[in-house]
């Protein structure tokens, strides 16, 4: 059922970001040719100048869309089809709730990738020195090795989990909004900020904490080891930390996506 409902969120969501997709691909195009076409002296003009400067702004204004919008239509579709009237079809389906929260949750996580892959193919578009080509030659010459790898898989899943917080953050605030009687909207907007600065109030906790630890003679002695190891063992030291990240966010996503579920599940009638 998971994969049923993974198509439907889709598919919903598709209806309304393909055409900010489809214009972030278009506008760099005409970028690229303005950059071609600027030296030619019939468009050697004030009003060329001027079409081409705000054809840039436009540009500049699709590259935020790319990414706010995206976020605006998975907030959005969260909030119709499972906590308003629409809510009501949703909810009756033979699904738990834990199913269908990861559906909203695994659908704004595959919407975030096809908008970073777009705007970084954007912005390559633009850059005027770039070929298409040649960054194929330079990836197949690009001898990479065993750590090469590692590396770019573990900042992978570092982006991955850090997005599957922020996402699962988002849906506990509308959860923790839709508890409150009115102003469930702005209650949401405010349960986000105070959960974020919650984590952030949790992790000066911890810098105090270690940095008081640090000045015991057992903390100093620990500090020097590290310092030894990490000089010593720098790759590995990079791995540990990137682990260390990754698996923090992804604990944070699923203890908020488990009390979304809890919440829905005894706090909220959504039937």
């Amino acid at each position: 059922m998971l994969g049923l409902c993974l198509k439907y969120d889709l598919k919903a969501l598709f209806r309304v970001t393909w055409p900010v997709y489809v214009v972030s691909m278009v506008l760099p195009i005409g970028i690229r040719i303005f950059y071609w076409i600027q030296d030619w002296p019939i468009f050697d003009t004030m009003i060329f100048q001027m079409f081409s400067g705000f054809y840039t702004i436009i540009y500049i204004i699709s590259l935020f869309c790319l990414i706010i919008w995206p976020i605006v239509v998975c907030v959005r579709h969260f909030f119709n089809s499972m906590l308003k009237d629409e809510g009501y079809l949703t909810n009756t389906l033979p699904v738990s709730r834990n199913t269908l929260i990861i559906s909203k949750e695994m659908t704004g996580l595959v919407l975030f990738l096809i908008s970073f892959v777009l705007f970084i193919l954007s912005i390559l578009i633009v850059i005027p020195t770039f070929d298409f080509m040649e960054f194929k030659v330079l990836l197949t010459s690009f001898h990479w090795t065993f750590r090469d790898v590692i590396l770019l898989v573990l900042l992978t899943f570092l982006s991955l989990a850090s997005v599957y917080g922020s996402i699962t953050m988002f849906v506990l605030a509308m959860m923790l909004g839709q508890m409150h009687r009115s102003a469930k909207g702005i209650l949401s907007v405010a349960y986000y900020f105070l959960i974020s600065f919650g984590l952030q109030a949790i992790a000066f906790v911890f810098m105090m904490a270690f940095g008081l630890a640090a000045d015991t003679e057992i903390g100093w002695h620990l500090g020097n080891s590290f310092v030894t190891f990490a000089t010593r063992h720098e790759w590995e030291t990079a791995m540990i930390i990137l682990i260390g990240v990754t698996l923090y966010n992804l604990v944070i996503g699923i203890i908020f996506h488990s009390i979304s579920v809890w919440i829905s599940n005894h706090k909220l009638n959504l039937e």
